[in-house]
């Protein structure tokens, strides 16, 4: 589930397959990649579409986590270890490390930032970009509230840092292992799902279930419980982040080289191009864009080529792909390097960024027709300035105003 649907609460999740959640006369299904059931391996049933060659002699696919090399299962112990550590002081919590911004910094310490809502271009510290007070702060089982969910980011951050660093250097594509196979796909899982945007778009859509079933829905909206958002976020991102991670195995690893320094980045920095204003889901991208440094853009692409990773020159094309992708994709915040800083758009104004989607079908996925009264909901993402739906007039759904509080 790398494009984090919204919660569900437990009473749901008891009627829920990993596609579709039946709720009386309607029906939810996402257009997002799922973690896959490993039935789903011994169906007799494939098409022999092409033949690629295995470049990493292994198939690339960890079952959720459950069948993980020596160092990526190395790798996940320690991040378990840490949840009975100690609760740590900090409260400044970082949604984008710094590690992986400072290689857009011009002095180590600071970054050129483009603020999208004032339109603000001026050098600022990495301490002080893409944090939030106590943005993973958290209850525990006996309702005391801790920062120990950042001391698992940091073990992230550790990993993120040492995969940046060699995709950053590497020239020979051989020097890869499957571990870094599987570490790159965990890492670009887990940094797409810990941001404010990924929060923002789990409350739009929890007021919107919230809305359709307010009496039994555990909104994670509670004045009672300040943490409760954290929680559920940063729950289902841990819970899901190695299946996630499978979709992104199946991909071809390219690495864009553009030498003029051209690829800035933003404060949601696994983007995800837009097609038509609707953006895909991972499985379906063409691209996956990951900018790791001004001179380089990881992309995880669908056409396999038989290589473990492939390094392009980057054309005006590509420059552009990211560029756009990078203005698109950030929640706020646009980071260039001091050769680049110029060309950051200043001038543009920002209306538009990405928001739920919501529109009603009378088919599922698989093609079954839902007899009326009855409905399919598609739940995926929009380039908007508010969340976009669009439902049936059958009286099926109510309005759900809260939605607009988290544009």
């Amino acid at each position: 589930m790398c494009d984090t649907p919204p919660a569900i609460n437990d009473h749901e999740k008891t009627q829920a397959n990993p596609l579709r959640t039946v709720r009386k006369s309607w029906v939810i299904y996402y257009r997002i990649a799922v973690p896959i059931n490993p039935d789903f391996f011994d169906r007799d049933d494939w098409t022999l579409m092409r033949r690629v060659r295995n470049p990493w002699g292994q198939v690339p696919i960890t079952r959720g986590g459950q069948s993980l090399p020596t160092g990526a299962r190395a790798y996940m112990d320690r991040l378990l270890s840490l949840q009975s550590a100690a609760d740590p002081t900090s409260q400044r919590h970082h949604y984008v490390p710094k590690t992986y911004l400072r290689q857009w910094s011009f002095d180590g310490k600071r970054v050129w930032t483009l603020d999208t809502v004032t339109g603000a271009v001026k050098p600022i510290s990495l301490s002080d970009v893409c944090v939030k007070e106590n943005f993973y702060r958290v209850a525990g089982k006996e309702g005391v509230a801790h920062n120990r969910v950042e001391l698992l980011f940091g073990a992230v951050d550790v990993e993120l840092r040492r995969i940046q660093t060699l995709l950053n250097q590497i020239e020979d594509p051989d020097a890869l292992v499957f571990d870094d196979l599987i570490s790159l796909s965990v890492t670009i899982a887990a940094q797409h799902m810990r941001t404010t945007q990924q929060r923002r778009l789990q409350m739009q859509y929890d007021a919107w279930f919230n809305a359709q079933n307010p009496h039994s829905f555990k909104s994670m909206k509670n004045p009672g419980n300040p943490y409760l958002a954290a929680g559920i976020h940063t729950e289902l991102l841990f819970k899901t982040m190695r299946g996630a991670a499978d979709v992104l195995t199946t991909k071809q690893i390219e690495i864009w080289q553009d030498n003029r320094g051209r690829f800035t980045t933003c404060d949601s920095p696994v983007l995800v191009p837009f097609k038509g204003n609707v953006r895909p889901s991972l499985h379906d991208a063409p691209y996956i864009i990951w900018p790791i440094s001004p001179n380089r853009v990881v992309a995880l692409g669908n056409e396999l080529l038989g290589e473990k990773v492939v390094i392009r020159e980057a054309t005006g094309k590509l420059v552009g792909l990211t560029r756009r992708a990078v203005e698109q994709g950030r929640e706020r915040m646009i980071f260039a390097s001091d050769e680049q800083k110029e060309r950051l758009p200043r001038t543009k104004r920002f209306r538009r960024r990405t928001q739920t989607r919501i529109r009603c079908s009378h088919r599922t996925p698989q093609g079954e027709y839902v007899e009326p009264p009855g409905c399919c909901i598609e739940l995926s993402y929009a380039f908007d300035a508010r969340p976009d739906v669009v439902l049936c007039d059958q009286g099926l759904h109510r309005p759900a105003p809260d939605m607009w509080s988290y544009l």
